[in-house]
């Protein structure tokens, strides 16, 4: 079957729908286990297990996607496993049920991630790489969108699990557009090939956070700790550490903050506007971050992103000093992931492409290996502290925090840009 062509790029769709069903599905999950009596330890100790559940995942898929001709098999079986888990979620109602979901669930939804980024590079020539991608990633934020609109109103005609059904709907209809529109390519290219070119390297860092191209080595991680040794004056290891200190503090607040919204009294409608708001500002100024990187430099804009990050922490911290509530609590939040969401636009794209052009020439799989092990401990680090910090000590601790591990992580970046551009 021939490969998709410029001309027939409806394919891209498939990634609609998938990416409705799984940021639905990440918005449903915290409201849900509140909302059958579990506690904000419940939710970080279900989103950690997750989060670790990544790490070895990524890398089997990866393994088993390079060692396999075909990549649309991994794409269709993923939705279609998700799509049965999400079915099976409306029928559970006890926290351990549901940790075992989502553990299940981040199995099965890394098996496409691989194949989807080769499948991207092999459908256009080399010229057109560019719009591919960011048609790619346009959609998918389309999708991210769509999947947490219908829950402004949902709660108000129907029961909240009811929601897992919908959210299958979504990746079941990708299910059906990757069978019917989804092709192989004539001339496959080496998986690693692939990965390690910057289009794809960029868009998929937007997406996951999960990038095992080479497995690293023992001899990979010891020559990376003697990096680290020198981490405060060497460019790369001071670019992982900021990294580690986003992920961590990321996951930190993220896995905090719905418990915080539902302890205010705030209904399931309002916790879906706010996240409405995050992913259609972000899906808006996703396009205009490839101009300001071009613009200001990608260092600069990096730097930004992050104060403009801890700016929106520090507006969420006030909304729970200041103890409010009802309406008054619904514009203070929008207005503060309003904040959070667009520097993540702006930081996301940048800090991808630094990484991208930081990497030594022969030891980016390798690199990009021991990256990807890094941000799945911050990840589980981040989820399953704030859990416990916010139950035993408060919200207001735990979103401190995340605020000084952003300054911390400015503070990091910043130094690795002048260590970068300092003459050798």
């Amino acid at each position: 079957m021939a490969s998709p062509t410029k001309s027939d790029q409806k394919w891209l769709w498939i990634f609609v729908p998938i990416n409705a069903a799984i940021v639905g599905f990440s918005t449903l999950l915290p409201l849900y286990i509140i909302d059958i009596g579990g506690t904000v330890i419940d939710v970080g100790n279900v989103v950690s297990a997750y989060s670790l559940t990544l790490i070895p995942t990524s890398i089997l898929w990866g393994i088993a996607v390079d060692r396999k001709e075909k990549r649309k098999p991994f794409v269709t079986y993923s939705y279609l496993g998700i799509t049965v888990l999400l079915v099976a979620g409306f029928f559970l109602t006890s926290i351990p049920s549901l940790l075992l979901l989502y553990v299940c669930y981040a199995g099965i939804s890394t098996m496409s991630s691989p194949a989807v980024s080769i499948l991207l590079m092999q459908s256009s020539p080399k010229k057109e790489l560019s719009m591919t991608f960011a048609k790619y990633s346009s959609l998918s934020l389309l999708g991210a969108a769509l999947g947490t609109i219908p829950g402004a109103f949902w709660t108000h005609y129907l029961p909240l699990r009811a929601y897992f059904l919908l959210c299958a709907i979504f990746s079941g209809t990708s299910v059906v557009l990757a069978a019917r529109y989804l092709a192989e390519p004539v001339f496959p290219i080496e998986g690693k090939v692939v990965a390690l070119s910057q289009e794809s390297l960029v868009t998929k860092l937007r997406t996951v956070t999960m990038i095992f191209i080479t497995i690293p080595s023992l001899e990979d991680i010891k020559s990376f700790g003697k990096m680290m040794r020198s981490v405060f004056t060497r460019h790369l290891p001071l670019l992982y550490l900021s990294f580690f200190f986003f992920f961590t503090a990321s996951n930190l607040f993220f896995t905090s903050y719905t418990p915080f919204l539902k302890s205010r009294q705030m209904d399931d409608s309002g916790v879906f506007i706010i996240f409405t708001t995050l992913y259609i500002l972000q899906a808006a100024i996703y396009p205009i971050t490839g101009r300001a990187c071009s613009r200001f430099g990608e260092d600069h804009v990096a730097v930004l992103g992050l104060w403009l990050r801890t700016a929106g922490i520090f507006a969420a911290l006030a909304t729970v000093l200041l103890m409010l509530y009802n309406s008054t609590l619904m514009i203070a939040s929008i207005m503060s992931i309003a904040v959070i969401g667009t520097s993540f636009a702006f930081f996301n794209t940048s800090s991808s492409v630094l990484l991208f052009r930081t990497l030594p020439h022969g030891k980016q799989g390798e690199l990009l290996g021991i990256y990807s092990a890094l941000t799945g401990i911050a990840a589980f680090a981040g989820a399953i502290i704030s859990g416990y910090l916010s139950y035993n000590l408060g919200y207001a601790l735990t979103f401190v925090a995340a605020a000084l591990l952003y300054v911390s992580c400015a503070l990091i970046l910043r130094s690795a840009v002048r260590e970068h551009h300092r003459p050798s």
